[in-house]
């Protein structure tokens, strides 16, 4: 959706102004058929005030589940990604019981892979591609690990301590990549498009002799729906957007656990 490229103070409004434009469009195309199709019928305010009760209960509630959802697959990437760096930092603990120059090889492997998970994972997860170029540090951690032959039991408790923690850091990593493309399937924004459509098309059908007071009406409920809609669409897509999950946790762990470790 266009409105995830821009900064939400220009975002929100610029969306809210379009949506609540539409709806107004709407409401004064409808005012000129409704008094000729309503003349002499007097059922039609009780029936419209049934339909938009019962469609106000049921898009109000569909709306509502949509928006909770999205909110929730944003904070399972943001935990997702917590997690991913809390078994990086248990990685880096647990190798530095390794001798030299085992030591040093997989501490200098766990920093040049968080560096590039910052410089380079997370501009393509932001474009919604599926990053690959920290392969080779996971590759050369794993490989050192199991070509380590331990001299004594202290060594083999620190190398078996640390494979378990390293099985945890690629099942994390695993889970990070896997949900860059976690977004709403598309049939559920044709629900929220159409629905936002039906309830312009709703308000525009009741019968009213001030069109100030009509379009006041429309347009307060039409930019309430468009901050609903707006924030669903910022939350899509965690990794990418103004509104996004971003490497801070990271960056966090190399300037504070990594320099301290120094």
């Amino acid at each position: 959706m266009w409105v995830e490229a821009l900064p939400t103070p220009i975002g929100l409004p610029l969306f809210v102004i379009v949506f609540v434009g539409v709806s107004l469009a709407i409401v004064v195309v409808l005012r000129r058929w409704v008094p000729r199709a309503t003349a002499g019928d007097n059922e039609w305010d009780r029936v419209l005030g049934y339909a938009m009760a019962s469609y106000g209960v049921l898009y109000g509630v569909t709306l509502a589940l949509i928006a909770a959802a999205t909110y929730e697959n944003y904070r399972q990437v943001e935990e997702i990604v917590l997690h991913e760096t809390s078994t990086v930092a248990t990685l880096y603990r647990d190798v530095s019981g390794f001798p030299e120059p085992e030591q040093a090889q997989l501490e200098l492997l766990v920093v040049d892979y968080t560096d590039h998970v910052i410089a380079v994972d997370w501009p393509k997860q932001a474009v919604g591609e599926v990053p690959s170029h920290t392969v080779e540090e996971v590759s050369q951690i794993r490989d050192i690990l199991f070509a380590f032959e331990p001299e004594t039991q202290a060594e083999a408790a620190v190398q078996l301590q640390t494979i378990q923690a390293f099985n945890q850091f690629v099942t994390a990593r695993g889970e990070r990549i896997g949900v860059t493309g976690l977004a709403l399937p598309g049939l559920l924004w044709i629900v929220l498009g159409v629905g936002a459509l039906l309830n312009a098309v709703l308000i525009g059908l009741v019968e009213m002799r001030q069109l100030r007071r009509h379009l006041v009406m429309a347009g307060i409920i039409a930019a309430y729906v468009g901050i609903v809609v707006f924030a669903v669409a910022s939350f899509d897509r965690a990794y990418t957007g103004a509104v996004a999950v971003t490497p801070e946790y990271f960056i966090e762990l190399r300037d504070w656990l990594f320099t301290t470790s120094e």
